[in-house]
């Protein structure tokens, strides 16, 4: 490990790699023994497990598809919509009081920490000036039914990693 390694590691405080586990959550097992514990309700017939694992896999990469062609999802049901929105970044002065939404780009801050100890003392942070942020939003405004907030969709690092790509390249657009 390098000495700016080092430095990164002391100054975040890591010690060993974090590894997060969702609790209390319902997963796709849990909802092929719901629909297999309530009669397959008007599915037609039983399906095997292997087969409702390739059903939600299969839903899946269609949403992400949409998502990644820039389209908006419409769920069935009055349940909402997945859309991709952006919002404008930047600098702005409100109050006598200096606003930067622009991203911190941690590596560059760190390094810079490494090199010159009072920007550290001064928490100087080195910013990327992207012009817009994005983000994939499950719109629930029209949805109609119970308990909406206990929903979310998010996205994986695959399907993130992807959408940059192609709004880096302009390939797509949102709507604000």
């Amino acid at each position: 490990m390098s000495e700016l390694e080092d430095f990164i590691s002391k100054v975040c405080k890591r010690k060993e790699k974090k590894t997060a586990k969702v609790r209390n959550s319902w997963g796709v097992y849990d909802a092929y023994k719901h629909i297999r514990k309530n009669g397959w309700y008007d599915i037609g017939r039983p399906l095997k497990e292997h087969e409702f694992y390739t059903i939600i896999r299969s839903i899946n990469k269609l949403l992400a598809e949409e998502i990644l062609n820039g389209r908006q999802v419409k769920f069935p049901h009055r349940m909402g919509c997945l859309e991709l929105r952006k919002s404008p970044r930047g600098v702005s002065l409100i109050d006598g009081k200096l606003i930067n939404t622009y991203p911190i780009n941690w590596y560059e801050t760190m390094r810079l920490w490494f090199e010159d100890e009072e920007e550290k003392k001064k928490k100087t942070l080195v910013r990327i000036e992207d012009k817009y942020a994005y983000k994939v939003k499950y719109d629930k405004y029209k949805a109609d039914y119970e308990n909406k907030g206990f929903y979310e969709f998010s996205l994986n690092k695959y399907i993130k990693a992807a959408l940059k790509e192609k709004l880096d390249k302009g390939e797509i657009d949102t709507i604000w």
